[in-house]
């Protein structure tokens, strides 16, 4: 059955490989499902509830994506619009997560009917390569002070606006500790960098009475907290259609680029084919994400280690996503997760994002200053989407100034002027 179904043997695989592969998808994974319910949680969630919800979706994204897509893709909630979700929509625009869940349903369904359509490819070719290389890039710094501030390590300043805090808190020690522990793993390309990097920096911390231990196992506890509990109602307002965008248009691109890098090494008659129902899985996942009660569902860049291990088929994903399914019963171990732990994660995380910054054309003034205010923006005005915005702006303004009108997609323009819109009003 697996044979016939996943094409193991047209694929040169086996179930033994494929189980080899999944596993190890799943040990370099499996720190999302502690890392997101402490994001989640700043946001007022219960921890138990978004660990269930995390859990949960990364199963079903993950089975889907297997049984659609049938490449090794394995989907979970992604760093970057986890941290939106949390410390931009609910801490700074001042929404509840109920009602950022609904923004997180509205932006999957608008993913689901571009993905099925035409539409993606005309949004793609939109945006400007430059421009959409900082946006992942902004969120990068923006991931990294968030880190940097959750542990104390950035702390506001009346003069200056931000200054260092102290570097010899235990909290922030760890926190170096932890880092330092991913970058060496994953620089020696050891499967499962980050979990063990948390878990080590953890068991620190536990060692060290810096932080207390709550357990290992346990049943599901607050299942239902997050289900379902969406608002769509109250979100009737101009307002709203930035953050909205925000995070269709993020999970749109950083989606896309995330597959084509991760099957270059597939045939290229397969992989045209496998990111097209890779992307509708991905889709689904996201409504489902917003209905279970958990941000925006990606394929991840860590899938590379699954890969490198021998996936080459959807199976490779399943197995991934049972493992996430059997995560449910080890709740207590998330829960005693430091911050300082997953900050580590955070800040590793936002190290790689900003890799994209070299494929900027920096030779071309009307490309490289929109990218830069937009790498700038992010982070500076604590809004992915004021970055975004104001970098499309400014690509406008100078292109329009420098004769090359003609050369601005008819769709960049309504994207300009949504964001006009949104800073005037």
């Amino acid at each position: 059955m697996f044979t016939s179904f996943f094409k193991l043997a047209e694929r040169q695989t086996t179930v033994r490989q494929e189980i080899i592969a999944g596993l190890t998808t799943f040990f370099t994974l499996a720190y999302i499902v502690i890392v997101a319910p402490n994001i989640l949680a700043s946001a007022g969630m219960s921890v138990h509830a978004a660990f269930v919800s995390t859990c949960v979706i990364a199963a079903i994204g993950s089975l889907l994506s297997g049984f659609i897509g049938n490449y090794p893709i394995a989907l979970a909630p992604g760093l970057g619009l986890l941290s939106y979700f949390s410390f931009v929509v609910v801490g700074q625009l001042h929404y509840s997560w109920q009602q950022a869940l609904g923004m997180v349903f509205i932006s999957g369904v608008l993913f689901f009917l571009v993905t099925i359509t035409r539409i993606r490819q005309v949004i793609i070719h939109a945006i400007p390569h430059s421009l959409g290389c900082c946006i992942a890039s902004g969120i990068g710094v923006f991931i990294g002070l968030i880190a940097l501030k959750s542990v104390g390590l950035v702390i506001a300043d009346s003069n200056t606006l931000v200054a260092m805090g102290s570097v010899t808190k235990p909290g922030v020690l760890l926190f170096f500790v932890g880092f330092c522990i991913i970058a060496i793993l994953d620089g020696r390309e050891i499967p499962g960098a980050m979990i063990i990097g948390i878990l080590l920096t953890s068991l620190l911390g536990f060692v060290f009475k810096v932080s207390p231990f709550q357990g290992v196992v346990a049943m599901p506890d607050h299942v239902t907290e997050g289900f379902f509990a969406l608002q769509l109602s109250s979100l009737l307002h101009m307002a709203v259609i930035p953050v909205i965008f925000t995070f269709f248009i993020v999970a749109l691109f950083d989606s896309t680029g995330t597959l084509i890098g991760l099957t270059r090494q597939f045939p290229k008659d397969q992989v045209s084919q496998g990111v097209q129902r890779t992307l509708l899985a991905e889709s689904i996942a996201v409504i489902a994400a917003a209905c279970i009660g958990t941000s925006t569902v990606a394929a991840m860049v860590e899938n590379a280690a699954g890969i490198r291990a021998g996936g080459k088929t959807g199976l490779t994903a399943v197995v991934a996503g049972i493992g996430f399914l059997l995560l449910l019963f080890f709740a207590p171990i998330a829960v005693s997760i430091p911050s300082y732990a997953t900050a580590a994660v955070l800040f590793y995380v936002a190290c790689m994002m900003i890799k994209p910054v070299a494929d900027i054309d920096w030779h071309k003034p009307t490309e490289f200053i929109p990218a830069v205010i937009t790498l700038l923006m992010i982070p500076l005005t604590y809004s992915i989407s004021n970055g975004i915005g104001l970098g499309v702006i400014c690509y406008l303004i100078l292109n329009v100034a420098a004769g090359k009108w003609k050369t601005i997609h008819p769709a960049l323009w309504c994207l300009g002027l949504v964001f006009l819109i949104y800073f005037l009003v």
